[in-house]
Formats: C-alpha cells, structure tokens, sequence
C-alpha cells in the first residue's frame, strides 16, 4: 500500500518546478523529491554496478535517481508543461469583475514578455495577492485532479 501523502507537499512543488529538475513522489514514504535531468540521464545510461565519480553530497541524489529509473515506487508530478501557467493566468484574467482591470490582464498575457507584462498588470492594480491565491488553488486542483488519477492518498 502506498503512503499518504501531503497535498500541501505536491502544491509547493508545482509551484516551484525547473525545467531541468522533475519532482516526483515517492510512493513509500509520500516524499516529494527533486532530481536533475542530468543525474536520472546518467543513472538510465549507468549499468547496474556503475557509480558515478560524484562528491559525497550528491551520492543521495544519485541513489534516488537510480531508484526513480529502476523501480516503481516512484510517480513523476506533473510538469510545467502540464500545469500551462499561461492558462491559469487567462483563467485569472477573466474571473475579474471589474471590465477595465480584466481588459488590461486579457492584453497583457499577449504577445512578448506576457509573463513579465502580467506581473507589472497585477502589481499596478495591486491585485497580487489575489493572484497567488487563486494560482495556489489552481495548483490545488491540479494536484488532486493528479492523486486522483494516480490513486494516491493525501491528506
């Protein structure tokens, strides 16, 4: 049976994803772990009795890597190309109520520098807080949306 995890653990996660650092929850201890592409790459092209020349340090890392490519106990959290930050952002834009401030969000998530435009947007109609309330909530979603398909126990 797979321990529980904590929902709160998933969130920050999601919200705290690189590109070239996947997280994933491992399924026996409901830990959330983050491991460089680099490292689960050597650890898939490394033979069974292959250790890297690593410092001492990151001999922990390289041991979770091994267990990610090797076993089943782990499941790969969702990327940020499956969270589509710009959706939740459009999402945001047009649950405002006022027309004028929804406008300017709806214009400022188009075209170049969209993300840094929507930051400037919140900031000058100081709507922030607003934001990461409702992206946390997204992120929310999106994590249970995922135990759910994965059938993991949160709490």
């Amino acid at each position: 049976m797979s321990a529980t995890v904590r929902l709160t653990d998933i969130v920050d996660a999601l919200e705290m994803q690189f590109d070239e650092s996947p997280n994933f929850l491992d399924l026996d201890t409901g830990e959330v772990v983050t491991i460089s592409t680099d490292l689960l790459r050597e650890a898939e092209e490394s033979g069974d009795d292959d250790e890297p020349d690593l410092p001492d340090g990151e001999m922990d890392e390289w041991d979770t890597a091994r267990r990610i490519v090797t076993t089943n106990r782990f499941r790969r959290l969702p990327s940020n190309y499956d969270v589509h930050e710009w959706g939740i952002m459009e999402d945001f834009s047009r649950s405002i109520e006022s027309g004028r401030i929804r406008e300017d969000l709806l214009d400022a998530i188009h075209g170049a520098g969209a993300f840094r435009n929507f930051k400037a947007t919140l900031r000058r109609h100081r709507i922030e807080s607003a934001w990461f309330t409702f992206r946390t909530e997204a992120l929310r979603q999106i994590a249970l949306d995922w135990c759910a398909e994965h059938h993991i126990v949160w709490e």
